[in-house]
C-alpha cells in the first residue's frame, strides 16, 4: 500500500481525521471484547445454572460479579498501556489520538455545514508517521490559515508526544517535525566514546564532528556532571590528538599533570595559561605555513589531508580565567590572551586547532561574544536558567521546551542536558555512562595512555631573549615614552606599540619603568628606526619587516 501511495508522491503517513477522537475508546473495546464475548457465551449456554447461582444469594454474588468485571476492565487498560509502549501499531494510534486533540484545541480545522444543518469538522492537512523511536509530523503550509502557527509548533509537539525535537525542516510545501522517544536509551558507556567516520561518538545518535562543527562550549551547574564529561572527552581525545589542558581554578584537571601522557601540557597559573593559548595560536600559524609550503597544497584541504593530528586546547571554568584577567583589561597580557583565543576560534578549524571551553554558567561576560559565536558545538549538563540556555544555544533556545528530569525508572539521572550545533535544532543529551560502582577510575585509564609524539610544526621553540642592560641613571633626554619615540621616528604611537609587541613575540624585549610602561633608549630608537626604514625600502608589512630584520640580525652574528 505504501509503495502504491509513493507512486503518486511522498508518503507522509496517516492523515489526521476527526474520528480519531474515538480511537482510544475503540482500542479499549476491541481489547475488552473477547472477555465480554466469553462471559456472554457462557451465560447464553448456561443460562439456567447462572440464574440459579445468582438468585441463590443475589446481594453478594451480583456485586462480586461486577467487581470481577471491573478488575478485568482495569487489567485490560493496563495491558493497553503496555501495548502502546511496545507495539508500534498501537503507539501510532495513540499518537494520532493526541495529535487530533492538539489540532482540535488549537482550532486547526474548518467547519463544513451538512444538509441536515449539522457541522462537520475538517482538519487542515496534517500527517503522522511513526516507528519505534521517532514520530514525524507534517503540516501543509501552502496558504493555510494556520501557516504561521505551524511554523512554531516545535515546543508544543515535544510536550504533546512527551519526546524530544530532533529535526525541523521545510520541504515540498510542508513543515516536518521529527520527535524522538525515550532518548535515554541511546546513552552509551564511556568505553564506546571513540572517533568514527561521523565524528566523536557521544550517544548512539549524537556525534561531534569537529571538522564541520569546530570548537565546543560546555556549560552546567555544580553537580550536573560537567567535570565527568570533561574527563570522558579527555580520555577519548588523548588517544589520537594533542591536548593542552588549562585549569585556572586549580581543581580537578590540575591533577592531570602527574601523568606522563599530559607532561608539560597542564597549566593552572594565569601567565602559563596565557602562554599556552598564545602558543596554540602560534602552532596554528605554523600549521598553515606547513600546509602552504607542502607540494600537495590545494584549495579545500584541511589538516587531516596533510596527516596532522588534531590539537585541542581545553580551558575548564573559562569564566574564572576571564575574571582573573578582568583587572588587567587593557594590559598586554589580557589583550594577547583574548586575541589568540579569538584567532583560534575564527581560523583554527582548517589547521586542526580546536577549543573546548567549560564554565558553570554561560554568562554573557564569561566568554566574549566574538569568541562564543564561533563555538559551533554546544552541550549543557544539569539544569540551567532560561537565560543560561539562551546564552548557550542562542535564539534556537526559544523554540525548545527544556524539561527537568530527576529520575528515570526510579534511578537518579546524572549527566542529562541538551546539545546542538549553534543556530540549529537542540536535542536532549545524556553523557556517557561511567561505571564508578564497578571500580572504574579515570586516573588509572590515563596512566595507561602513551604520550603522542609532536611533529615539528607542533613544537614551540622559545627564541633566545636578547638581554638589555639597564642604564644605571639616565636623564630624561636619553629615554623616550611611546609617544615621544613615535614623534622622534616620525610615526604614530600605535605603530610603536605594534612593533614592540611583534618584537616581544620574536624574543626581543624592551625595558619598563616602575609603573610598567615601556621606556625606550637611544639604542632602541635606532633599532626601531632601522626596522621602519627596512619596511619602507622593501615595501613590506611591519610584521614581515620585523621577521626579516631579526633574521638578518641573527645571520650577521
Amino acid at each position: 500500500m505504501k509503495k502504491f501511495l509513493r507512486f503518486f508522491g511522498k508518503y507522509r503517513g496517516f492523515r489526521v481525521r476527526d474520528w480519531y477522537k474515538h480511537q482510544r475508546l475503540v482500542v479499549t473495546f476491541v481489547l475488552f471484547s473477547p472477555i465480554l464475548f466469553g462471559i456472554g457465551s457462557y451465560v447464553y449456554f448456561h443460562n439456567v445454572e447462572v440464574s440459579a447461582y445468582v438468585q441463590e444469594n443475589m446481594l453478594v454474588r451480583v456485586p462480586l460479579a461486577l467487581g470481577i468485571l471491573l478488575v478485568l476492565f482495569l487489567a485490560v487498560l493496563k495491558i493497553e498501556i503496555e501495548i502502546e509502549k511496545h507495539l508500534v501499531f498501537f503507539t501510532r494510534l495513540r499518537s494520532l489520538y493526541f495529535l487530533r486533540r492538539k489540532m482540535f484545541y488549537s482550532k486547526f480545522y474548518n467547519t463544513v455545514k451538512r444538509e441536515n444543518k449539522t457541522e462537520k469538522i475538517k482538519f487542515e492537512r496534517a500527517y503522522l508517521r511513526q516507528n519505534k523511536h521517532t514520530v514525524e509530523v507534517s503540516f501543509e503550509l501552502r496558504g493555510t490559515k494556520s501557516e504561521q502557527k505551524f511554523l512554531q509548533l516545535g515546543p508544543q509537539l515535544e510536550t504533546t508526544f512527551s519526546g524530544d525535537l530532533m529535526e525541523r525542516q521545510i520541504l515540498d510545501g510542508y513543515i516536518i517535525y521529527t520527535i524522538a522517544f525515550q532518548k535515554y536509551l541511546g546513552r552509551i558507556s564511556v568505553d564506546r566514546v571513540e572517533m568514527t567516520p561521523k565524528g566523536l561518538r557521544l550517544m548512539e545518535t549524537v556525534y561531534w564532528d569537529f571538522r564541520k562543527e569546530p570548537h565546543l562550549l560546555i556549560s552546567g551547574g555544580t553537580g550536573g556532571g560537567k567535570s565527568v564529561l570533561l574527563f570522558i572527552l579527555i580520555l577519548a581525545l588523548a588517544k589520537f590528538s594533542n591536548l593542552y589542558i588549562c585549569d585556572p581554578k586549580r581543581a580537578d584537571l590540575a591533577n592531570l599533570e602527574r601523568y606522563d601522557v599530559f607532561q608539560g601540557q597542564v597549566y593552572f597559573e594565569v601567565p602559563d595559561i596565557v602562554n599556552c593559548v598564545i602558543n596554540a595560536w602560534k602552532i596554528m600559524n605554523q600549521r598553515y605555513d606547513y600546509m602552504r609550503q607542502s607540494p600537495q597544497n590545494k584549495m579545500g584541504l584541511d589538516y587531516s589531508d596533510y596527516g596532522m593530528k588534531p590539537t585541542f586546547i581545553i580551558i575548564d571554568e573559562v569564566g574564572a580565567m576571564t575574571s582573573e584577567l578582568e583587572g588587567m583589561r587593557g594590559s598586554r597580557i589580557a589583550a594577547e590572551y583574548f586575541n589568540a583565543l579569538q584567532q583560534i576560534a575564527q581560523k583554527g578549524r582548517q589547521a586542526g586547532v580546536f577549543l573546548i571551553l567549560s564554565l558553570q554558567k554561560a554568562g554573557v561576560d564569561a566568554v566574549p561574544s566574538n569568541i562564543r559565536d564561533q563555538l559551533m558545538k554546544r552541550i549543557t549538563v544539569g539544569v540551567l536558567s532560561g537565560t543560561g540556555y539562551t546564552i548557550a544555544f542562542g535564539e534556537e533556545a526559544s523554540q525548545k521546551e527544556f524539561k527537568t528530569i530527576k529520575e528515570i525508572d526510579g534511578h537518579v539521572v546524572r549527566g542529562r542536558g541538551y546539545t546542538g550545533n549553534f543556530g540549529e535544532i537542540i536535542e536532549e543529551f545524556y553523557s556517557p555512562y561511567v561505571p564508578f560502582d564497578q571500580g572504574f577510575d579515570f586516573f588509572e585509564e590515563y596512566a595507561k595512555l602513551p604520550k603522542l609524539e609532536l611533529a615539528d610544526y607542533d613544537r614551540i621553540v622559545q627564541p633566545e631573549v636578547k638581554k638589555k642592560s639597564k642604564p644605571s641613571e639616565v636623564s630624561d633626554d636619553q629615554t623616550y615614552s611611546r609617544e615621544k619615540l613615535a614623534k622622534a621616528l616620525g610615526t604614530s604611537p600605535t605603530v610603536v606599540q605594534r612593533a614592540t609587541q611583534l618584537l616581544a613575540d620574536s624574543g626581543i624585549y624592551f625595558d619598563k619603568d616602575i609603573k610598567g610602561r615601556y621606556s625606550y633608549g637611544d639604542q632602541d630608537k635606532d633599532f626601531l628606526a632601522s626596522i621602519l626604514a627596512y619596511k619602507r625600502d622593501e615595501r613590506v608589512t611591519l610584521s614581515k619587516a620585523i621577521e626579516q630584520f631579526v633574521q638578518l640580525d641573527e645571520d650577521d652574528k
